[in-house]
């Protein structure tokens, strides 16, 4: 990896590991949401379904299981026999430069790095202007902090896939939650 000015964060850890396994999965939301709430609301799941808790909960769960799936990402990329390093990214900004943190870079040994973007969303994923100009940001500040000189390919991955629209371009790539567990 690169000398740079942002942190490189500790190098994903792959599936096949005892604490990724579903029941883990499940054992997270039990403790952050069932344990304490057991029997004090009939209604407790609905209740829950627009909880900004449970939202938070999902999208960083979703990450993980993202992350536990680098073999399936790569196999949608197409790049499943090229030599890959796996990490995430941050800068921290300051008065005069703007800081930025990416869900998951994929630097593949033929110069190229997938500047993944990880989304969770009860349907296809709409990017908006702001969003937009948030992902040429990140793209922006990890290529002045890095200095890089690799070809960088924008990639979301989401649970339904990117709706297509005025903003949807810029994304070179896109992976969905079947890509994940399809045949």
């Amino acid at each position: 990896m690169w000398i740079s000015r942002g942190t490189w964060l500790s190098p994903l850890r792959l599936s096949e590991s005892p604490d990724t396994s579903p029941d883990s999965y499940y054992s997270l939301f039990y403790f952050r949401f069932i344990r304490d709430n057991y029997g004090k609301d009939e209604h407790f799941f609905s209740n829950m379904n627009d909880n900004p808790a449970r939202r938070a909960w999902a999208g960083l769960t979703y990450e993980q299981v993202c992350r536990d799936h680098i073999t399936r990402i790569k196999d949608k990329l197409g790049i499943s026999g090229v030599l890959t390093e796996i990490s995430t990214w941050y800068k921290k900004g300051g008065n005069e430069e703007p800081g930025t943190q990416i869900d998951m870079l994929i630097e593949r040994r033929d110069r190229v790095i997938h500047l993944c973007e990880i989304r969770f969303a009860g349907n296809e994923y709409e990017i908006d202007k702001d969003y937009d100009m948030d992902l040429k940001n990140k793209v922006s500040v990890f290529r002045d902090s890095t200095k890089t000189k690799m070809t960088i390919i924008v990639t979301m991955i989401t649970t339904y896939g990117l709706k297509k629209n005025a903003y949807s371009n810029y994304v070179g790539k896109v992976i969905c939650m079947d890509d994940l567990f399809g045949q």
